[in-house]
């Protein structure tokens, strides 16, 4: 298996020791890891029939495509830090 780079948390507002913490904690150095414990790769099959706007864009490698978008989605899930220009709004089930 290849080495692949780490993953990438995007710009943060977190001091550079909590943000190597969530790294570790979250494998994001290790995207082997990473994507076995969030089954990115049996995920990535079935994302990889690309919805009609990326249809129209084209795509060299949908299910490389599809395994990035599901990395991306993972670690915002993850580490809602990672995605400090997303207003991240939540809602009770009443409202």
């Amino acid at each position: 298996m290849t080495e692949r780079e780490p993953l990438d948390l995007g710009a943060t507002e977190l001091p550079a020791e909590e943000e190597a913490r969530l790294r570790r904690d979250h494998d994001l150095d290790r995207p082997e890891v990473f994507d076995r414990r969030n089954g990115v790769d049996e995920r990535a099959g079935t994302r990889a029939t690309l919805l009609p706007e990326e249809r129209s864009a084209g795509s060299a490698d949908p299910e490389a495509q599809a395994r990035e978008v599901l990395r991306d989605s993972d670690v915002r899930t993850e580490i809602p830090e990672s995605a400090p220009d997303t207003a991240f709004e939540r809602r009770d089930s009443d409202d």
